[in-house]
Formats: structure tokens, sequence, C-alpha cells
């Protein structure tokens, strides 16, 4: 795949559009609970660091693990402002400041989380040409919880004395 040729202007801002579609993707796929398209922006050897009970690796068990931690679960996720770099023409990492809204109800009682910080990721383009990601970290920097709901999230801003992960 690379030839070690570096890529040009017009490359690089096509590549940069399409690793920008690709989450867009990734996040409408979630909030639709798309689990069939998740899966496919995804290497088979993806690793979802932020992902609960993910036993293996790749798009396929990613997508199986959030239609089950997800199910009943309503979200609304935002990413936006990536700083996004190339090592080459095949492989790219990139941190996107996110927010993520989750609702659900437990013991009829509606919930909620509302995260902040940032998803850490690493691209990859694959023979056919399309970009899809390996790898996703989520690094909460502030998260907001109905009553009861602080096991869900990680907050390393120090405001809340949150356990667990999410």
């Amino acid at each position: 795949m690379t030839d070690g040729t570096p890529m040009n202007d017009i490359e690089r801002l096509l590549a940069l559009e399409a690793i920008r579609d690709l989450k867009a993707r990734r996040d409408q796929a979630v909030d639709r609970k798309d689990w069939a398209t998740y899966a496919a922006l995804h290497t088979d050897d993806f690793v979802g660091a932020a992902i609960p009970n993910m036993q293996g690796t790749g798009g396929k068990v990613a997508a199986a693990a959030l239609e089950i931690h997800m199910a009943n679960v309503t979200t609304v996720h935002h990413s936006h402002s990536p700083v996004i770099e190339f090592q080459d023409r095949d492989h790219a990492t990139g941190v996107w400041a996110m927010e993520d809204n989750l609702f659900w109800h437990s013991s009829g009682e509606k919930q909620w989380l509302r995260g902040f910080g940032f998803y850490h990721e690493t691209y990859v383009r694959g023979a056919d040409g399309q970009w899809r990601f390996s790898f996703r970290r989520l690094e909460r920097t502030h998260a907001e919880c109905s009553p009861g709901v602080r096991s869900m999230a990680v907050d390393f801003s120090g405001e809340n004395d949150l356990v667990g992960a999410g």
C-alpha cells in the first residue's frame, strides 16, 4: 500500500475529508443503532479501549458489544475540532473533542449521562482505498449524571468522585 512518497496537498485534503466523513458515519451509526454500518467502519483488528465487555478485536466484535450495552439507551454524539496527523499515506491518528449524551430508564426512573472529553483514534486506509478505525480510546474530562449513575462514567476533572468506565 504505502510506497514511501509523501502526500501532495490535494491528496492530504481528500484523506482529511474521508476521515471526517468516517467519524460522522460512526457517530450516526451509534446513535441510529446501525450496527452493520458501525462494524464496517472498523478494521478486523480494531481495538475499542472504551467499549464495555468487548471480548476480542474487530469491528464486528465491537458492534456486538455495543449492541448489548446500548440496547435500551438513546444516544446523541457530537464530535468536533479534530486534530488529524498522517504517519504516511495509509495511516493516521486523530484526537476529536466530544460530547456524548445517554438517556435510559432504570427502575422506572429516567436516567442520563452527559460526557465531555476526547476521542483518541487511529485510522488505516485499506487496499480498497477506504479509511477505517483501527483503535479508539475515550478520555472523558468531565461528566454529569442523573443521581445514582456515577458508575457509568469516568471523569478526570476531579470535580466528581466517579468510579468505573464507560
